[in-house]
């Protein structure tokens, strides 16, 4: 079901159209670490096939227990297309929730960034510096746990559940404009967004941190009110909203605008021009029984007055979906952007494929969906792993800890 929501206005529109899938399943699946939070692909070692990265955040324990969450990435790498192994995991700091691919240093080769959610002694951000031959450094970074409070769950006797800051999410760019990219991540145990300065030397200064409330889960780059200088748009998990940060330009950002995301924990944010018409749309997934994607069409910058909001379930009081992550790209080269979403519930990977007409002021998709058998997906990534140019995707599957392609047809 699909409702266009303006003010109090709200229509409901239903379509269908005969299509062929776009994927197909490929046979194999490739074991990776325990509790793939996060996926990743990029040729990391320069024979022009992809590599697959997965954080393995494992089992969350007690914060003050000596090892309280995994520390591992999976490496997946490949001779030849589609026939992947595992070398050594790579380590971080506890709980890697979720990784980026960008090259850091001055070597040619991309290196990894990931934020670490259960992080003790100060390893909230680890670069893995990629030296040749599978081959990286951990380097860690991390804030003053001094300077943070804890505001998310305790348990029975008033302790925290988790540590501070609680990192998710993480978004690269050169937000000061002197040359070197600079990392914002999530906090979400202290409701702060956290900014890492690109440094010549030491790769990355004393971090900045931010007021966000609300349980920061996700956030986007974009320069909405095209001033030159970047701004952020942060998904707020525990009050259900989207906030709109505008950058001042030297790693501080403040606050402009916070709407609902017209759905309940929202989980995952996109960014993309949904119906071509030049300006920069939002789209947030939902976990909770909502089991909803939500469009926000931007009609000035920082405010988005009309949400189309795509319901994938029949039963809005259960959930039947479960949607755990949320891709958007242009999955069939077509020049529309396509949404893929990962659904731990159901089993599935649902795509959504783009057939918005021209001049349409709201996007139309032809709904596909990829059913597994055995473990529940969990996050996305697209790359060309079987080197056809075509966009495949690649999920990774909870409780079988492995990584399965859907390859495009």
């Amino acid at each position: 079901m699909i409702r266009l929501l303006l003010s109090t206005l709200t229509i409901l529109a239903f379509s269908s159209t005969a299509f062929s899938d776009e994927f197909k399943l490929h046979p194999k699946t490739f074991r990776v670490g325990p509790f793939p939070t996060s996926i990743a692909a990029a040729d990391l070692n320069g024979d022009d096939i992809p590599e697959i990265i997965t954080t393995n955040r494992g089992h969350l324990s007690d914060p003050s227990e000596e090892i309280p969450a995994g520390d591992e990435l999976s490496y997946l790498t490949a001779d030849v297309p589609l026939e992947y192994t595992e070398i050594p995991r790579l380590k971080s700091g506890f709980g890697p929730y979720a990784v980026e691919i960008v090259n850091i240093d001055a070597l040619k080769a991309k290196d990894l960034l990931v934020v670490n959610f259960m992080a003790t002694i100060n390893r909230d951000l680890t670069l893995l510096r990629n030296l040749g031959d599978n081959l990286f450094e951990p380097i860690h970074f991390g804030l003053k746990d001094d300077d943070l409070s804890y505001l998310q769950h305790t348990d029975g006797v008033g302790k925290p559940v988790f540590t501070v800051p609680g990192l998710t999410a993480l978004a690269v760019e050169d937000f000061d404009n002197d040359g070197y990219r600079d990392v914002v991540a999530t906090g979400w145990s202290s409701d702060i967004i956290a900014y890492f300065p690109g440094d010549i030397k030491g790769y990355f200064k004393t971090p900045i941190t931010t007021d966000v409330k609300g349980s920061p889960r996700d956030l986007i780059i974009h320069d909405f009110d095209r001033d030159g200088k970047k701004d952020l748009a942060v998904l707020a998990y525990r009050t259900h909203e989207i906030v709109m940060m505008k950058g001042l330009g030297d790693g501080k950002f403040e606050e402009v605008n916070r709407f609902v995301s017209r759905g309940k924990l929202p989980i995952s944010l996109a960014k993309g021009d949904m119906n071509d018409d030049g300006k920069l749309d939002l789209i947030v997934a939902h976990s909770h029984a909502d089991d909803s994607i939500v469009i926000f069409y931007q009609d000035s910058p920082f405010h988005f007055s009309i949400a189309q909001e795509i319901q994938l379930a029949k039963d809005p009081n259960k959930v039947e979906i479960g949607i755990r992550d949320l891709l958007v790209a242009d999955l069939n080269n077509n020049g529309k952007l396509d949404i893929a979403l990962a659904c731990s519930v159901a089993q599935q990977v649902i795509v959504l494929m783009n057939t918005t007409g021209k001049g349409a002021s709201i996007a139309a998709f032809k709904r596909e969906k990829y059913s597994f058998k055995k473990g529940r997906p969990y996050a996305l990534t697209s790359s060309d792993f079987n080197l056809d140019d075509k966009p495949d995707l690649a999920v990774t599957l909870w409780d079988e800890n492995k990584v399965a392609i859907l390859l495009h047809r």
